[in-house]
């Protein structure tokens, strides 16, 4: 009961940061354009069919921010034309337009498993089919009707496109700055935080900056060593907490000049965040840069003096190093920004409108990930099953009640379903909120101004734009406005606006009753999804030690595999986390043990941590002969990590036996004492996730 009252309450969140009403205008002016089109040609029909394909269009912009792939969009607007011309030929055959139903349904259900856009395309082609494909007419009058939807779609995508064209480096500049604040954020968060967070956004501030997106500018060298500097950083960050978190129960009388060294950076990079975000203004960003190198000067008298046991100077070196390291990248990152200037050469900026993702190998990738979920236990099945029966209970008791707009039923189905509880929860009750101050702002409107075909496409450009502003901010808000949205563009089309929109509530109501109902008949625990992500976390795990402690054992490092396989075991370790949280907020009967699925998590961070730490010993020259003993630890930690990530868990070996048959070289007297702490720190994860996993 817990989670899902909070599941409620964060539903009428607002986040007043997030409104975008730059993004807001730029969305809604195509819609405006082609309803104001419609109408001027006295033609309600078609402005109607033109504006909801591109509204349609404009919210999977949105759901796909900050990068929609342009294959994504053009597949949504082919997607709501065809679907509209087989709803709309089908429609007068009740017999087979049904049975068309249920494959679409089902299809729509799978497409969860390629992401949440993907997710969208699917539910927006069926409410394409239910909603505009309702009316019965000729192959011509279908053909006519999908192409107008299919239009204002691809009109929405080209304006897409034109529009956000910025002069300058401004974009590029905001971005990398806040990645900066992002970094500036993690650096002194509790150690249990994942650095997922930051990733994207490093990742994000790279993409805008990459040389297809910028068509060979050189301008931006600048930003793109800085932001090369901030990934590097982030790691230092990441091992640091890691080793925090060790320091903690071992010598915790260290922690508070840790923390101040940790502050002053954070200081230093909002520092640097600003100046990026505004060239030319002065900033100190040295003065904490100083104060680092003073708190490091600091420690190192205290350990110099004595009186530390062997474990607390050892880990208390490697914190070091990593400080030390971190002031470097401040100041590196200090001068880049400071040489950056806003007198650079000008030149357009364009989105990345490249065609990727057909090849045959992504195509293959897709086919055996469907395949993969076709079972009953797995999330994405069950969805697709349960969506399709309560699409065809919402039609049936649509007819059967004779609701006068019964096509909202299945729609509100369509739209609220999801495949886990959380979401439903969370998507159903802003959806009805929603509603309710959509339609009561609708039909005043409406009903008050009595507005003619200008002042009602005035007032469809002015919702659109604060629909798609308030997207960021808050679903229900924002579901809200798009409500209203669609009525005031249907009042064109009718004249009862009060009761259409009264309709509205009452069936979107119904169908969230529908949509609920069924998931609690037949719920899907997602334990199956949150153990092959927590499978996937381990093997990658798997990969990146195997990589590090061969370095660590002095054998000639594959930079650029290590590089990949950091990457890969932190988005494996990020996508384990989302399945948890997600596992968490199902009802009590299917969430499983939290204990279990956090401690698993909590294994993983701290392998991945140890592994950092190793990995940047190595690379300042803290290595180790390997000897057979050695070599057979390394076997032992990767055999172990690739039974965690395989399906006979009950078999897991632990590698403690083979950590103590080496460690007499891990401490002999020409061994770095940071390989053996880590190392053991791998060994201690590993035992305690294989452990959780068996139990």
């Amino acid at each position: 009961m817990g989670s899902t009252r909070r599941v409620i309450l964060s539903a009428f969140e607002i986040n007043f940061r997030s409104l975008a009403p730059v993004i807001g205008l730029i969305t809604a002016l195509p819609v405006f354009a082609v309803f104001a089109l419609g109408l001027s040609l006295h033609n309600p029909l078609a402005a109607l069919s033109l504006a909801v394909g591109a509204n349609l269009v404009a919210i999977v912009s949105l759901v796909g921010a900050p990068k929609l792939p342009l294959r994504l969009a053009v597949l949504d607007a082919l997607g709501l034309g065809v679907s509209v011309f087989v709803g709309t030929l089908t429609s007068a055959e009740p017999w087979l337009h049904t049975a068309l139903l249920v494959p679409l349904c089902f299809a729509a259900g799978m497409a969860v498993i390629y992401g949440q856009t993907q997710a969208v395309l699917g539910s927006q082609a069926l409410v394409a089919y239910v909603v505009l494909g309702r009316f019965g007419g000729s192959a011509v009058q279908a053909l006519h009707l999908g192409l107008l939807v299919c239009a204002g779609a691809l009109v929405e995508i080209v304006a897409l496109v034109v529009l956000r064209l910025p002069p300058t480096l401004r974009f590029q500049r905001a971005s990398v700055a806040h990645a900066l604040a992002s970094l500036a954020a993690y650096a002194t968060s509790p150690a249990e935080r994942s650095a997922f967070g930051v990733l994207a956004d490093i990742d994000e501030a790279q993409r805008v900056l990459s040389p297809a997106s910028l068509f060979g500018r050189t301008d931006d060298r600048d930003l793109r060593a800085i932001v090369v500097q901030a990934r590097r950083a982030r790691l230092d960050f990441t091992t640091v907490a890691g080793l925090r978190a060790r320091l903690a129960t071992v010598d915790p009388s260290f922690l508070d000049d840790v923390q101040r060294a940790l502050l002053a950076l954070a200081e230093g990079v909002t520092r640097l965040s600003s100046l990026v975000r505004r060239p030319g203004h002065p900033t100190a960003w040295r003065e904490p840069a100083d104060h680092v190198t003073a708190v490091i000067d600091d420690l190192q008298r205290r350990l110099d003096e004595g009186g530390v046991a062997d474990d607390t100077r050892t880990l208390m070196a490697l914190i070091l190093a990593h400080l030390d390291a971190l002031a470097g990248q401040l100041r590196s990152m200090g001068h880049l920004a400071e040489r950056e200037s806003t007198t650079s050469q000008h030149g357009a900026w364009r989105l990345d409108v490249r065609w990727g993702g057909l090849e045959s190998s992504r195509w293959r990738g897709h086919v055996e990930l469907l395949r993969d979920n076709l079972q009953r236990d797995a999330i994405a099945f069950r969805h697709a099953v349960r969506l399709t029966f309560a699409v065809l209970i919402a039609t049936g008791l649509s007819h059967w009640w004779q609701l006068p707009r019964g096509y909202w039923v299945p729609f509100a189905v369509a739209l609220i379903l999801k495949p886990d509880y959380g979401t439903l929860v969370l998507r159903g009750t802003g959806r009805i909120a929603g509603t309710m101050l959509g339609a009561s702002l609708a039909a005043v409107l409406v009903s008050e101004l009595r507005p003619s075909y200008a002042l009602t496409a005035l007032l469809v450009g002015v919702v659109a734009a604060l629909a798609y502003t308030t997207w960021p901010a808050n679903f229900s808000v924002s579901i809200g406005l798009v409500t209203a949205l669609v009525l005031i563009m249907l009042s064109v089309t009718t004249t009862d606006s009060v009761g259409t929109a009264l309709d509205r509530l009452l069936d979107v109501t119904l169908g969230a009753a529908i949509a609920t109902l069924a998931y609690l008949v037949w719920p899907s625990s997602p334990a199956h999804d949150v153990r092959q992500s927590e499978a996937a976390m381990f093997a990658a795990l798997a990969r990146y030690v195997d990589g590090v402690v061969a370095y660590a054992f002095a054998q000639a490092p594959d930079v650029q595999g290590i590089s990949q396989s950091s990457r890969t075991a932190h988005f494996r370790f990020a996508t384990a986390e989302a399945a948890v949280r997600r596992l968490l907020e199902e009802p009590a009967a299917t969430r499983g043990d939290p204990h279990v699925e956090r401690g698993l998590l909590s294994s993983g961070l701290r392998i991945l941590r140890a592994a950092h730490a190793l990995r940047f010993e190595a690379e300042r020259g803290a290595v180790i002969a390997s000897t057979p003993p050695l070599e057979h630890l390394r076997f032992a930690l990767v055999s172990a990590l690739t039974q965690l990530g395989g399906e006979d868990v009950a078999s897991t070996s632990t590698p403690r036996a083979a950590y103590r048959s080496a460690l007499a070289d891990l401490t002999a007297t020409t061994s770095p004492a940071s390989i053996a702490l880590n190392l053991d720190e791998i060994v201690n994860a590993i035992n305690t996730a294989s452990h959780l996993i068996t139990v």
